[in-house]
């Protein structure tokens, strides 16, 4: 089983929304929708051309026998600089998703790594995440910690 990796480009773009969206079916109950799937793919496709020409946005896949199993992605941003972040640029990885049949393989974990590897590769001193329960083990062994300092207010 011979699987490479590499980082998406912009010919990948269908493929991204895709497993965007199937992984959002996966881990956000129908019942939270509040968009249609090809409102959401309208906007990911816009997004994600925008966000991957400017350098914001980053993905890394997992290839095997030129199908796409696994993905990652990664976002730059940057806030007002302070003590414990000096520069203020934090990356965010989000979108870690395998294909079920690809699970349990280390494929996701090296995807994982990979997107990771580009934060650090790029001088960021603050990667987030928002993880799941099945996924907070996996990223505590590459060095994650818990916070519980945020809150946010989402506005119709």
């Amino acid at each position: 089983m011979q699987v490479s990796y590499r980082k998406a480009t912009l010919d990948d773009l269908e493929e991204l929304v895709r497993l965007r969206i199937e992984f959002l079916r996966e881990v956000q109950p129908a019942e939270t929708h509040q968009y249609s799937e090809e409102q959401l793919s309208g906007s990911l496709r816009e997004y994600l051309s925008r966000a991957m020409q400017a350098d914001e946005f980053v993905a890394w896949l997992a290839i095997y026998d030129n199908e796409i199993v696994a993905t990652s992605g990664l976002c730059f941003f940057q806030i007002t600089p302070g003590f414990t972040l000096i520069d203020g640029k934090i990356a965010y990885i989000l979108n870690i998703y395998t294909l079920r049949q690809w699970r349990g393989k280390g494929v996701g974990k090296e995807t994982f790594n990979q997107i990771l590897q580009e934060a650090i590769n790029r001088g960021y001193k603050r990667i987030s995440l928002h993880a799941s329960d099945a996924g907070r083990p996996v990223y505590e062994k590459f060095g994650f910690r818990l916070t519980g300092d945020e809150m946010e207010l989402r506005l119709p």
